[in-house]
């Protein structure tokens, strides 16, 4: 491949467009005078072929390669260079080609484009296609600029390696080498992150959730065992309650017979002891009127002796009350005439003893507070005179002092300062500790809520909507996100039957209108396919009011309604809203469902079981699995997000509240630390001034005075104590004729008092006794007064004592047939008596009997309650349970070889056992995870698609190494054909042109060709070490060899500037 022909068009000094034709297809030579643009045409062609150091085109940037930088009018530079591609070595991809012309513009600005045939390709593209036939402008051998050939003399060993490497073409391997060993450390990247997830995050969670799924297993086997004896236990109460029942039925009437027969019974016995009471009260009132008047008699006779003998001892006690009394009158008389003779002039000495005593008191005070006084005097004297040599002294100040003390005034007000403005920051320690332990609280919670959110997600991560902004400053408000995220359940029922309503449309996404659209779906890099749903453009179907209305008048307004009323929306979501749910209705049952859909109203209705009628006559819903929980499980989120908005409203204003408390603190430290000092200056220096000697007698003059002034106070004291015994002692004087027959007085009249106080009482116990003695007179007077009529009849009786002797024989006649009377009458009683005693035993044994029988028909009602009771547990404890199988089943209850065969099952050790697993079960339900099983699916699924991502990755790795590997040997065989073949023909130009000599290019001493090459000359049979011998013009012409030896490696452009 040569070049055929070059079209330039504003290129550098080329403003019009020209063609150059005629190149030949091994070597050519640009001549002309300075400025005719020779470099010019070199530079184009570098410029074509993708020349990144713009300094080798002798440009600083794009817009300079511009005619005149685009300031005549021409702001474009073209270049177009046509290739011959006939040869057998073509660009890969362009064989068939014969020729290739790539063109390259470049505009004002810098702005530049690649054409290939007329196509437009990028730089890469352009990059690879000269690369494949060995052709690299930006090697650094590629362009040889004037002065620059003799540098390959100096060039070090890895230099010309580099240039045998350019000869040959492995220079693009090593840029392609370096680009695949870059993707392999991204590979090893991307490995390392798949491992450590796989270690830290999803194996521990498969082991975990494999842990889950056995307790799970294990929890739902512990479940059928418990629910399978359970029900063989209910079955087996079930039948013996319904037994005990029936047996207690029967008893029941048995005991309600035999009850009705005892209370018969007691009736009649009521009725028998009835008339005997009436026979007994009729004997005992005739045996009353016989001897009831003779008792009576007897016992008022024996109540008069005991009154009489009461009566005794009453005036006995009476005497001895009487005979006190007597005696206290006679004391009040002794002590009212002892009372008349003290007023009359009679005492003794106690009191003038008294006062006397207090006068001598007084004589000593007035003596001890003279004394006191004339001490004090002479002290008060000694005192001034030394207080006045102590001022004298004060006076001569030192200037030291004067100067300390005005320095600590003035730190004591800066003090004083400080603590004032300590105060009125109002800063309480510890508050900005407060504030950062309750941020640190609140960014607990908020992630305690958000991890709650990401487990929502990541349970339905079709739920997230990413995208990246699809233009610089895009509002993200104009996407309001999926339609699940937008809506909130009026009640939660109805979940599902809006969840099936919806369908797939509840992962649509809302958008403010369709250019918000179109840019997501350009430029949003969107991670899976979703359909957007734009308010501006959207229309929905809502179902008229008229179908709405005969709907309700078909099955009740509490039966149907609009799916689009079942749940809350912000208002500018209308549209949205009414295309995902206004064209359905919710209805609670099948039968509602099925009236509305196939009447006049012809819509498609949804019941809360997620059954779907449509009027078209399909009916689809059953068991929806997983299917329909979304709308129920993501309801958590609104609040958990509103918790979230909430918290972090929280956290930033008290995150401002702590910015502000920081300066605050910050403040409040410096304050306290200027404080602390200047106290502690204060202290030390107020420390230095009460330690100075004139201080100290500053504090002695000062203590002096004080004592001074406590001298004269207590002068002033004792003479106020010498004028006061001065004035008792007269008094005292005074009152020492007078106090001794005022106290005889007083002791005469306390004497009077107390005698009268005790007569008093001894005179109302008297007056007291004396009203009792009365009454008990006057009760015998009573007495007496009913006794006269016996004793006349006993006096009558006595005279006629002779009579009844005549009338002796009647009378104990008579008394013979009274005794018999008498005697008949007692044993008729007697025999009542036993009679009733009888009744009495039965009725109590009968009674005994009716309350055994009350309280067993009692305990028979309340064991039969209790059964009726058990019954309706075991059949009402669930009314799913009666409705399936209690009802269905119970005709099986201990029939043999069936479920509920009795035969083998034994409660006793049933029982125990329902509540071993009831305990089992219920452990492991609070520990189980109910989820594990879809989880674990869900994380098998991502350990199954990272180890397929990891083998895919080491599968690269693997063919990117071995490539390297192989490329890396056929690198080596190149470089050695391409260094014999330079020193082949290196040697042989280098001889014809100098005879006698020769050259080659040797590695260095121990090593390989691959570290590097250097040159060798030999004159004869001798090689140089150096070329230091040669002269300039064979050096020049050495490096004309060399180069001629590299190109004639492959036909590899070079260029040579001058």
């Amino acid at each position: 491949m040569y070049i055929k022909s070059i079209v330039l068009e504003g290129f550098k000094s080329y403003g019009t467009k020209q063609e150059i034709k005629g190149f030949d297809p091994q070597f050519n030579a640009i001549t002309g005078l300075n400025g005719s643009g020779k470099s010019n045409i070199l530079d184009s062609i570098c410029f074509v072929l993708g020349i990144q150091n713009l300094q080798q085109v002798r440009a600083t940037n794009l817009t300079e390669l511009v005619y005149k930088n685009g300031q005549t009018g021409i702001n474009k530079a073209i270049v177009s260079v046509t290739f011959d591609n006939s040869g057998p070595k073509g660009p890969l991809g362009y064989e068939k080609q014969k020729e290739i012309v790539v063109t390259r513009t470049v505009v004002t600005g810098g702005k530049t484009k690649y054409f290939i045939n007329g196509t437009s390709a990028n730089n890469n593209r352009v990059h690879d296609l000269f690369q494949s036939v060995q052709l690299n402008v930006n090697n650094p051998h590629f362009l040889i600029m004037q002065g620059r050939i003799t540098k390959v003399m100096n060039m070090k060993p890895l230099e010309i390696l580099s240039m045998i490497e350019e000869a040959a073409g492995t220079r693009m391997y090593e840029e392609k080498k370096e680009a695949a060993l870059r993707n392999l450390e991204k590979k090893d990247s991307k490995l390392r992150e798949i491992n450590t997830m796989l270690d830290e995050h999803i194996c521990p969670q498969l082991e975990k959730l494999k842990e889950d799924r056995k307790e799970y297993t294990k929890y739902t086997k512990v479940t059928r065992e418990y629910e399978h004896l359970l029900r063989l236990y209910t079955a087996w109460d079930y039948r013996r309650t319904e037994e005990i029942i029936k047996k207690a039925s029967e008893e029941k009437e048995n005991l309600q017979k035999n009850y009705d027969d005892q209370k018969k019974l007691i009736a009649d016995l009521k009725k028998k002891i009835q008339q005997s009471d009436i026979q007994m009260k009729e004997i005992e009132q005739r045996m009353d009127e016989d001897c009831g008047n003779k008792l009576k008699n007897i016992e008022r006779k024996i109540s008069l002796a005991q009154k009489q003998k009461e009566l005794s001892n009453s005036e006995k006690k009476l005497e001895s009350l009487k005979a006190i009394s007597d005696s206290d009158h006679e004391k009040i008389v002794a002590a009212e005439n002892h009372f008349h003779a003290v007023n009359a002039g009679l005492g003794d000495d106690g009191e003038e003893a008294s006062l006397g005593a207090q006068l001598i008191s007084a004589g000593k005070d007035k003596k001890s507070a003279e004394t006191e006084a004339k001490s004090l005097e002479m002290s008060i004297k000694h005192t001034k005179t030394e207080l006045a040599k102590k001022e004298a002294e004060n006076k001569k100040v030192d200037k030291s002092y004067t100067q300390d003390q005005a320095l600590y005034q003035k730190l004591d007000n800066e003090v004083k300062r400080l603590r004032s403005e300590i105060t009125k920051l109002n800063y309480q320690e510890g508050k900005y500790e407060t504030l950062i332990a309750e941020e640190k609280k609140l960014n607990m919670e908020i992630s305690r809520y958000q991890d709650e959110i990401e487990n929502i997600f990541s349970r339905f991560p079709q739920l997230s909507f990413d995208y990246v902004d699809p233009v610089k400053n895009f509002d993200r408000k104009r996407v309001r996100g999926p339609v699940c995220m937008q809506i909130e359940l009026k009640d939660n029922k109805e979940a599902l039957a809006l969840d099936v309503a919806a369908g797939g449309k509840l992962y649509n996404v809302i958008v403010s209108d369709e250019d918000t659209g179109k840019l997501l779906l350009k430029n949003g890099q969107l991670k899976r396919r979703c359909t957007i749903i734009p308010l501006n453009k959207i229309r929905g179907q809502v179902i008229e009011n008229r179908l709405i209305q005969e709907a309700e008048r078909l099955v009740g307004p509490d039966n149907v309604a609009l799916a689009l009323e079942r749940i809350n929306y912000d208002k500018d979501l209308t549209p949205a809203m009414e295309f995902v749910f206004g064209n359905v209705f919710i209805c609670p049952t099948m039968t509602s469902a099925k009236s509305v859909t196939f009447s006049n109203v012809r819509k498609r209705s949804v019941t809360l079981e997620g059954e779907v009628f449509d009027p078209a006559g399909t009916l689809s819903g059953g068991s929806m699995g997983n299917k329909g929980r979304l709308l129920a499980e993501i309801t958590p989120l609104a609040k958990l997000r509103k918790l979230v908005d909430e918290k972090q409203h929280q956290l930033n204003k008290l995150r401002m509240d702590i910015q502000n408390t920081r300066k605050l603190k910050q403040r409040y430290d410096e304050l306290c630390e200027q404080f602390e000092l200047k106290e502690n200056e204060a202290q030390l220096l107020k420390s230095k001034i009460e330690h100075s000697t004139h201080h100290k007698q500053i504090e002695e003059f000062q203590k002096m005075k004080e004592y001074l002034e406590e001298q004269i106070n207590n002068l002033a004291s004792c003479k106020e104590r010498q004028k006061k015994a001065e004035k008792l002692i007269k008094e005292l004087e005074v009152k020492t004729s007078k106090t001794t027959r005022e106290n005889k007085v007083k002791e005469a009249e306390k004497a009077v008092a107390d005698s009268k106080k005790k007569a008093a009482v001894s005179l109302e116990k008297f007056s007291s006794f004396q009203a009792v003695l009365d009454g008990l007179r006057l009760e015998i007077e009573n007495i007496i007064e009913g006794l006269p009529s016996y004793d006349e009849q006993i006096e009558a009786s006595a005279k006629s004592m002779a009579d009844c002797e005549n009338r002796l024989k009647e009378a104990d006649e008579k008394r013979k047939e009274i005794k018999e009377v008498v005697s008949c009458l007692s044993e008729e009683l007697k025999k009542q008596k036993e009679v009733l005693k009888s009744h009495n035993s039965e009725l109590s044994k009968i009674n005994k009997e009716k309350e055994s029988m009350i309280k067993q028909i009692a305990n028979t009602e309340l064991q039969m309650q209790q059964m009726e009771h058990d019954i309706k547990n075991c059949g009402e404890n669930s009314s799913e349970a009666k409705k399936r199988w209690i009802e269905e089943e119970r005709a099986y209850f201990g029939i043999g070889n069936s479920e509920f065969d009795f035969s083998s099952f034994n409660p006793k050790v049933a029982v125990p056992q329902l509540k071993e697993l009831e305990e089992l079960k219920e452990k492991l339900r609070k520990k189980v995870n109910l989820k594990a099983q879809n989880m674990l699916s869900s994380v098998e699924e991502q350990y199954d698609n990272l180890i397929s991502k990891k083998c895919i990755v080491l599968n690269d790795k693997q063919v990117i190494e071995n490539v390297i590997r192989e490329l890396d040997d056929q690198k080596k065989i190149a470089l050695r054909r391409a260094c014999e073949q330079v020193n082949k023909d290196f040697g042989s130009i280098f001889r014809t042109l100098l005879p006698g000599t020769d050259a080659k290019l040797v590695p260095q001493t121990g090593k390989t060709v691959l570290d590097g090459l250097e040159f060798k000359i030999a004159f004869g049979d001798v090689w140089k070490e150096s070329l230091s011998e040669l002269s300039g013009g064979s050096k020049i012409t050495c490096c004309f060899i060399a180069y001629s030896g590299f190109i004639a490696v492959q036909s590899c452009p070079h260029i040579h500037s001058r």
